[in-house]
């Protein structure tokens, strides 16, 4: 919350369950302690935002993308089937180029 990255990260076999603990069930209205990672963290840095005092301002950017096979995908382009390259700034660090980001204002842009 004092602008730093975050990342949420998950690894594993096909079907092993990393996009049920990322997404939580399918049908969208679960719960909170059904929900998965992605819905509880969006919950709580907004939750967060709104609880600070009114003079300090956030920008909440997302993205979000997929390595599969040595292969980084932006899940978010309107072509998420294009390979995306990683990449290295002296002074700013690894970066995925063309990464798509939008900056969002609630838990519902967030989900969408």
């Amino acid at each position: 919350m004092e602008g730093f990255n975050g990342t949420i990260f998950a690894y594993g076999q096909t079907g092993a369950g990393k996009s049920h603990t990322m997404t939580g069930p399918d049908n969208g209205n679960a719960p909170p302690e059904l929900q998965g990672l992605l819905p509880r963290s969006f919950t709580h840095i907004f939750s967060n935002i709104d609880t600070t005092s009114s003079t300090t301002k956030y920008l909440v950017r997302g993205s979000f993308l997929e390595i599969y096979n040595e292969e980084i995908r932006d899940l978010l382009s309107k072509n998420p089937k294009e390979r995306c390259e990683l990449k290295d700034h002296p002074s700013s660090g690894v970066y995925v180029k063309d990464l798509s980001a939008f900056v969002v204002k609630g838990v519902a842009e967030m989900e969408q």
